[in-house]
């Protein structure tokens, strides 16, 4: 017999043996393989796991925990476990078979060739061998989806209806402090005004590989609203980011520059540029925590005591159930937004915190449920020069959207949006319905 061979056949043979270690409960490994051999790895894992402290280099018990490990969406508890295992028996090939799955749910695609290139040196038994070309062939597989380079973008056209363009006070008169409480009638402009309008979006998403583990991010789009009524409040908003992603297990860690061009009324109303840093890790197969961080240097070029620099931070949780066909999030925020100009009035910096929750429904495969609601609460530094009061505001919004895919290219998605401003100041108290009608083909 030779050397590798002898190997496999002690390395099963001390399986067996090990099968009720002495130190633990001498059923605690064969109630283990009962659960992972009935497909309850996460069982299995919960059962071995308290054990580790006292049974960890003994083969059996780390070539166990290492499978249940696996089943329960730990690669890098199970590396830990298998790495034991070889360390005491380096011939133990289950355990080397082990190792490279682990390294490939970790996507260590280099290390996981390298320890399946092992086995197959060795001359292992048939079942074995199988089992090492089935995964080099899902090695293969892996490195070309990590190497593939990713283009999609879609052109969205619509209408609909905007009862407050303006974002302004249904109020026509209004008592001013400043003025020793004097009634002053409201222009035009200063009211709200509703009116119809035409709208179109273009997106575009281009990602590509940069190492094994890391991906290159771009995204731009294009958004152009036209007022039935008037075209000074017409919009054209662009923005383009560009970023790079890392997946590493559970975790993923995402950095992207961001910028982005507001045109008002056929003229520049806003451009801000910043950098977004983004952190997810998946607690489950159907739920995510994830972090993010946001600085922006806002910039408007006709009212420069406006400029700014902005920081927010949040945290989010997202869960899937009935059978994936549903999602939730929840978020919180905050963060403050303070005028770069010495000169500036200090009632244009806030500090604002907020929540949002909503979710999806995918009711059948072509029809889809969206809702949203959030609060915002802002508190401004100074007093409001004509109020003569420290401007406060709770922002609330609304939607709630349908998804119709025609076929497999077009989508019929209408939706309703929902604006309130309810704020000390009436000038700025307001409320907003957006009713719109889209269309949606992917171009690719």
């Amino acid at each position: 017999m030779s050397r590798w061979k002898f190997g496999w056949a002690m390395c099963l043979m001390s399986v067996v043996a090990h099968a009720a270690p002495a130190p633990a409960d001498p059923e605690l490994l064969t109630r283990a393989q009962d659960w992972l051999q009935n497909g309850q790895g996460r069982t299995a894992y919960g059962l071995l796991e308290p054990h580790e402290s006292e049974l960890a280099g003994v083969p059996a018990y780390d070539y166990l925990l290492g499978q249940a490990a696996l089943a329960a969406k730990q690669p890098t508890r199970a590396a830990l476990a298998f790495e034991r295992c070889l360390a005491v028996q380096p011939l133990n090939g289950t355990c080397r078979l082990g190792m490279a799955r682990a390294h490939m749910a970790l996507s260590e695609v280099d290390s996981a060739r390298i320890e399946l290139d092992t086995i197959s040196r060795s001359v292992p038994p048939e079942p074995v061998q199988e089992a090492v070309s089935h995964y080099l062939g899902l090695l293969s597989n892996t490195k070309q989806s990590n190497n593939d380079r990713r283009l999609s973008s879609y052109l969205e056209v619509g209408m609909g209806y905007d009862s407050n363009i303006n974002s302004a006070t249904s109020s026509s008169d209004m008592a001013l402090p400043a003025f020793g409480g004097a009634v002053f009638t409201l222009s035009r402009d200063g009211r709200k005004r509703s009116s119809g309008f035409n709208r179109a979006a273009f997106n575009l998403r281009y990602s590509a590989p940069l190492t094994e583990n890391w991906r290159y991010l771009l995204e731009t789009n294009i958004a152009g609203t036209g007022n039935w009524a008037t075209q000074d409040y017409n919009t054209i908003v662009s923005d383009v980011s560009a970023g790079v992603v890392r997946q590493a297990d559970r975790h993923q860690f995402s950095a992207r520059l961001l910028a982005q061009h507001y045109a008002l009324g056929g003229h520049t109303y806003r451009n801000t540029v910043g950098v977004l840093g983004q952190y997810a890790f998946a607690v489950s197969e159907r739920s995510e925590f994830s972090a993010f961080t946001q600085a922006s240097r806002l910039s408007y070029p006709d009212q420069n005591l406006r400029n700014a620099n902005r920081y927010t931070g949040g945290v989010s949780w997202s869960q899937a159930f009935a059978n994936d066909r549903a999602v939730a999030y929840g978020s919180v925020y905050g963060g403050w937004e303070d005028t770069r100009r010495s000169g500036a009035p200090k009632d244009l910096a806030y500090r604002f915190s907020g929540v949002r929750a909503g979710g999806l429904y995918l009711f059948t495969p072509r029809v889809k449920l969206e809702a949203g609601v959030g609060a915002e609460r802002r508190i401004n530094d100074g007093k409001d020069a004509l109020f003569e009061t420290r401007r406060r505001a709770t922002l609330y919004d609304a939607f709630l959207g349908l998804d119709y895919a025609i076929n497999r290219k077009l989508s019929l998605r209408p939706q309703y949006r929902f604006n309130h401003s309810d704020a000390n100041t009436p000038l700025r108290d307001f409320q907003r319905h957006v009713f719109t009608m889209n269309l949606r083909y992917e171009l690719f």
